[in-house]
């Protein structure tokens, strides 16, 4: 009698086994899809940190021998710049700086984030933070911490942006390289942290308003393509 019910009761402990699996999956499922519901990306807060650029120390407005004073003019009917040719590459750069996280910041309120400028020497627990650097490559296609004022080579800036997460422990956007070469026109060698999203984006040296517009504009869409692919990641 044991030998002839022990088979069938065996099925039956497996078959429910099996059964509460499951359903245990199941409910697993469905509760990951509820909390990516729940999670919106506009929900997670925004910090926009200052972009990085340097300026040569110059203290008087470009002259007409200047390597800044040769870059071409911008059309009477052109969209306004950033800052003015004219303007001393300190004022350059903190106009620029300025103008970015403006910008960013507003872009992001637009699409329904809560977003704000970081402020100096602060970090909060939680949220996306915002960070970049302004590059420049130079003959050897290294990439250079851009300089304002400083007569590289190149026509074109180049702007990475990270995205980190405040919750985790901090990382840096770059570092200096150990071979640095420089001769007082350009800015140190970098390299980029390639272990946090990163994202590239090209700008003229003399960038308008609607260049800066349009960047902000996609570095929104990139972090709300990021969020919504991970909804949960920056929730805590």
């Amino acid at each position: 009698m044991f030998r002839r019910f022990a088979r069938p009761l065996r099925f039956r402990t497996l078959l429910a086994g099996a059964v509460c699996g499951a359903a245990l999956l199941a409910l697993l499922a469905f509760a990951s899809a509820c909390l990516a519901q729940d999670v919106s990306p506009s929900s997670v807060p925004v910090f926009v940190g200052d972009f990085e650029i340097a300026a040569s120390p110059i203290t008087t407005p470009p002259t007409a021998n200047s390597p800044d004073a040769t870059k071409k003019p911008l059309a009477k009917d052109a969209p306004p710049a950033v800052f003015e040719l004219s303007d001393i590459p300190g004022v350059q750069a903190r106009r620029l700086m300025d103008f970015f996280a403006v910008t960013l910041v507003q872009e992001f309120q637009k699409a329904g984030y809560t977003a704000a400028r970081q402020q100096s020497n602060s970090r909060p627990d939680s949220g996306v933070l915002l960070r970049g650097v302004f590059g420049e490559a130079d003959a050897r296609n290294r990439i250079r911490r851009a300089m304002l004022g400083g007569g590289a080579p190149g026509e074109r800036l180049l702007l990475y942006v990270g995205t980190f997460n405040l919750s985790r422990p901090d990382q840096p956007l770059y570092q200096l390289a150990a071979m640095q070469n420089s001769d007082g026109h350009s800015g140190p060698i970098i390299t980029l942290n390639n272990y946090i999203p990163l994202v590239k984006f090209e700008l003229s040296k003399n960038p308008t308003e609607a260049e800066v517009q349009r960047i902000s504009k996609q570095i929104v869409q990139n972090l709300s393509t990021l969020l919504k692919s991970n909804p949960a990641a920056f929730s805590q």
